[in-house]
């Protein structure tokens, strides 16, 4: 909401009297004169007074939008198609790159025949789930309503009653019908549930946030370019960047020994659809059909999308047509200006193809990476059975231990700029080659990967011209990650050289250690963190990664009341002509770590998020049933309380209780229906909905993760 009163309203000066807009709104509300009068009344209050114009006082104007009637197609058709097209005569096929340009043209052709583009008008204040039954009822109304006002009798005043009171049960039902419909389809697709939710309660929470001070088609090329001279500014600064001692990293990139992996294995029909089932289905424009549409006619079009497949990884050639992403700017903070460039980020998106392809090379670089055992010890970012929630167990394991050994522990938190689109080429195949062993046709098609990629920026129907990248893992693709973890490992050798603990994930980094006051200078410890940073930004130079120690955060933490003579603010850190002083609490994958490791601070602020998102559910409450309920409740709530909940174990009650509260309180909103109140026991409510108590499910993640890392022989 927008406030527009900014000055008192009663004559003890405060301000009672309100106008309050929607954010949303205040280009069509235009709240206009607002003026206070001090006038003498009887009232303690001021004259408020101001214009606007309302909504409905606007003519609604129909756009004119294009589109397919893609649920429309006879899907039999459209297989049989396929089948009589060049599509299955698989034994003409040259190479994956002709395949691809067929596979692109056959589809794109169908679609047009099928479902040929055509343009249609829409009402762009409509709502979905309005049809032609909602439509027809508020027609009804609208008309009473005008016989109402011209007679001005009885029968007349009961016609309109009676109408209206049937459009809002119509109105009702279809909206209750629409969003329950909605919410059964999104189940397990946290995504779409919140989606559909902020739809529920008329909060426009779009991302497509732009500039409006310049057309379209400007702002995507001068996007474009943002996006790309930001990136080449931080390379070039440190191409500019000389490191004393080029060959200081040499004894952590000794040349590959054992044997090479020359070679991909071919795909199976079976190992296709593994592949398949795996990835994102998320849509891209440029894909020749709808991956909805893909999806029913799979079985048709799967021996063309193997033969590319298993050319590409033969030949280790990856097709020049799925080289290019399509870019749509997102905002960072909604809050913050629109109009300046630096507020957004690139979001990619890669060809459905593109992917498949990216899954089959991921999935067999993975088991490489196992049976070699040379996967980062610790590093848990895209790597098998680890997520953040074992990242975050591992480093508050090492904390405790620590501590326990009554010693503190000093926490760094290191940051990257632009990490993932700074990365070399050369560097990443030469480490690839020297480090991990590969060769051949799979070294070849690595490089092949990388080169001669581009992206376009997209704002509404306008696109930018192409840019070509020279340098960077692409973004939002499944390899990306994994080869910039492979590309940093040498981390790991650096931080144990000074005596840090280290764990990875991604491009979040964490290093940490022991610093005992008693028998340790201050002074010493100092020159230990500082040796150890600069070596790190000298590494990252040498492999054109920009470390800023600006941003790079400390925590010093203890057990609560050990060496409190000792002061936080005693450790003076200077990186890199920035000075680093220690903080209260910093945040590491999502987890708010405070100097006493109490966790309070990170559990009020999960208490907070949960009982937002509870009074959201409150406000649509009545619309719900049982299982939409449930399901929104484990969605939006129970996954907040249980993010990285194995590291509450062993945590003062009085901590447990405040998410114990938000627990009940859920479930007494899940059957508020029948009666149940706020003084009544939730205890066997808790029983009837199968919800395990806060203290119990914490020793259930800490039983399973324990089973799962003796099941599977894991550290994690």
């Amino acid at each position: 909401m927008t406030q527009h009163i900014d000055c008192a309203t009663h004559i003890s000066n405060g301000i009672l009297d309100l106008v309050l807009t929607r954010t949303s709104d205040k280009d069509t509300l235009q709240i206009k004169n607002v003026e206070i009068t001090q006038t003498v009344t009887t009232s303690d209050h001021f004259l408020l007074s101001f214009s606007c114009m309302f909504p409905h006082h606007l003519k609604t104007e129909q756009v004119i939008a294009s589109g397919r009637k893609v649920n429309d197609i006879d899907i039999k058709s459209f297989k049989t198609d396929i089948l009589s097209s060049e599509l299955c005569n698989i034994e003409s096929l040259k190479d994956c790159n002709t395949a691809t340009y067929l596979y692109n043209q056959v589809l794109s052709n169908l679609l047009d025949k099928h479902a040929p583009m055509h343009e249609f008008k829409v009402n762009p204040y409509q709502d979905k789930w309005v049809n032609s039954e909602v439509q027809s009822a508020r027609r009804k109304r609208r008309k009473a309503e005008r016989d109402f006002k011209r007679l001005k009798t009885e029968e007349s005043r009961k016609a309109y009653r009676t109408a209206y009171k049937d459009a809002e049960d119509v109105i009702n039902t279809r909206r209750d019908s629409y969003f329950c419909g909605q919410l059964e389809q999104s189940l397990d697709n946290k995504k779409d549930t919140y989606k559909i939710v902020n739809n529920l309660m008329d909060r426009n929470t779009s991302r497509n946030i732009k500039p409006n001070s310049k057309p379209d088609e400007v702002l995507s090329e001068e996007l474009k370019d943002y996006f790309q001279k930001k990136v080449e500014e931080i390379y070039c600064n440190l191409d500019s960047t000389t490191v004393t001692g080029s060959n200081m990293f040499s004894e952590f990139s000794k040349p590959w020994a054992r044997d090479t992996w020359k070679d991909f294995e071919p795909l199976t029909y079976n190992d296709l659809d593994d592949v398949i089932r795996d990835i994102n289905k998320k849509e891209y424009e440029d894909d020749p059909i709808p991956v909805k549409l893909l999806m029913q006619c799979l079985e048709e079009v799967k021996p063309i999308i193997l033969f590319i497949v298993n050319d590409s990884l033969k030949t280790g050639i990856f097709p020049e047509a799925l080289k290019s992403a399509l870019v749509r700017p997102s905002i960072k903070d909604e809050n913050g200006d629109t109009e300046s460039y630096k507020n957004y980020r690139p979001i990619s998106n890669l060809p459905f193809l593109s992917k498949v392809i990216e899954k089959s090379v991921h999935r067999q670089l993975e088991n490489y990476l196992q049976r070699q055992n040379l996967h980062a010890e610790f590093q848990s970012g895209y790597k098998s059975h680890h997520s953040c929630e074992t990242a975050t167990l591992a480093i508050y394991n090492d904390l405790l231990c620590i501590t326990d050994s009554k010693s503190k522990i000093i926490l760094l938190l290191l940051d990257l700029s632009a990490a993932f689109d700074t990365v070399n080429h050369s560097l990443l195949l030469q480490k690839l080659r020297n480090s991990y062993g590969l060769s051949g046709n799979v070294l070849k098609w690595f490089k092949s990967y990388l080169s001669d990629r581009s992206f376009t920026v997209s704002i509404g129907k306008h696109r930018s011209s192409k840019c070509f990248l020279r340098i960077g893992v692409p973004q939002g693709s499944i390899l990306g990650p994994i080869l910039f973890i492979l590309y940093t490992k040498e981390l790991i050798n650096i931080a144990k050289k000074h005596g840090f603990f280290i764990h990875l994930y991604a491009d979040d980094t964490q290093l940490y250690i022991e610093f005992n006051p008693l028998s340790q200078s201050i002074s010493h410890i100092e020159e230990r963190i500082v040796s150890c940073l600069t070596e790190i930004k000298n590494w990252m130079t040498t492999n054109k990664l920009k470390l800023n120690p600006d941003k790079t955060e400390v925590l010093i933490a203890s057990s609560i009341n050990r060496f409190t003579s000792w002061s936080n603010n005693s450790l003076s850190l200077i990186s890199d002509g920035e000075n680093i002083s220690p903080m209260e609490i910093v945040k590491s994958l999502g987890v708010r770590f405070d100097k006493d490791l109490s966790f309070e601070d990170h559990i009020n602020s999960v208490v907070k998020a949960c009982y937002i998102q509870l009074r959201n559910l409150q406000a649509i409450g009545s619309k719900l049933n049982y299982d939409l309920k449930k399901q929104l409740i484990h969605c939006l709530i129970f996954s907040k309380l249980d993010y990285c909940n194995g590291l509450f174990f062993g945590l003062p009650d009085k901590l447990i209780k405040k998410l114990q509260k938000v627990q009940n309180s859920c479930v007494r909103f899940l059957f508020q229906k029948e009666g149940f109140n706020k003084w009544d026991s939730v205890s066997p409510l808790l029983e009837r909905a199968h919800f395990l108590p806060i203290r119990q499910r914490i020793v259930f993640k800490i039983a399973l993760t324990v089973f799962k890392c003796y099941d599977l022989n894991i550290m994690i």
